[in-house]
């Protein structure tokens, strides 16, 4: 009798490891996946092949003549080289990834979503940046219903001080610093709460937006890109990876600080 319960938690446990190695396998490999098409994407950028570039993006905003776009801006700001500084996976069909790039005459920063669309990864690109706002679409009202009821309740829950519901409305993102995650959680509601306004939501995809967020504070207010997802039927807001899109200029005589 014993033997046989000890044989069976043996079981119970090469089982437990087997189902915990086959997840971080499927993650890796989707891992593996998603830098495949951001590096395919650059590298067809940097050879301003615009079919290639079109096979592994998908643009923010329906352009008609995208390949004409697309060997337009490669000729006129040619991709000198470029640094994929960190990727989060989301989920199997999201991902954010951030891009350092350089140019002839400037240098970009930006983190992108990454999405699967028909089995392939995609960079989503021309987003534009804070302060820019969109047009709603109209014929997803209902899902612009929810985000905008997404972040009423995170600000209602912040206002109570209720934690374990505002990580209910959170995804954050792997391999984030969870102290500091729950030292800003903590802290979020000994600051004044601000209003937040909602606009320009636009749907990526039936399970991924971008939102135009204002933050309204008593003597300050400031605009921010968010990204949100739905989860098991959940909007959540991801954290710990913000939407980015700046440049800087260049010239031929940088300073070097070491």
């Amino acid at each position: 009798m014993y033997e046989a319960t000890k044989n069976r938690h043996k079981i119970i446990f090469f089982l437990i490891l087997l189902f915990l190695f086959n997840s971080s396998s499927v993650v890796a490999a989707t891992k593996d996946d998603v830098l495949a098409t951001v590096v395919n994407f650059l590298e067809a950028q940097k050879n301003c092949n615009a079919v290639g570039m079109i096979n592994n993006s998908q643009y923010f905003l329906k352009i008609e003549n995208l390949k004409e776009s697309y060997t337009r801006f490669c000729n006129e700001d040619l991709l000198q080289e470029a640094k994929i500084t960190n990727l989060s996976l989301i989920n199997n069909d999201i991902a954010l990834v951030s891009i350092q790039s350089t140019h002839k005459n400037r240098i970009n920063v930006r983190t992108s979503p990454v999405i699967k669309v028909d089995g392939q990864w995609k960079i989503v690109l021309g987003i534009p940046p804070s302060g820019v706002v969109s047009k709603n679409d109209s014929d997803k009202a209902d899902k612009q219903g929810e985000i905008n009821q997404l972040f009423k309740d995170y600000v209602n829950a912040i206002r109570e001080n209720d934690t374990a519901k505002i990580k209910s409305l959170i995804k954050v993102v792997p391999d984030s610093n969870t102290e500091k995650i729950e030292k800003h959680l903590k802290g979020l509601s000994q600051q004044p709460v601000p209003q937040v306004n909602t606009s320009g939501i636009s749907m990526i995809s039936d399970s991924f937006a971008v939102i135009e967020a204002e933050n309204k504070f008593p003597n300050h207010s400031y605009t921010q890109k968010l990204a949100v997802f739905n989860e098991n039927g959940q909007w959540k807001i991801i954290f710990g990876h913000p939407l980015t899109n700046s440049s800087i200029p260049k010239n031929g005589n940088p300073v070097y600080i070491k």
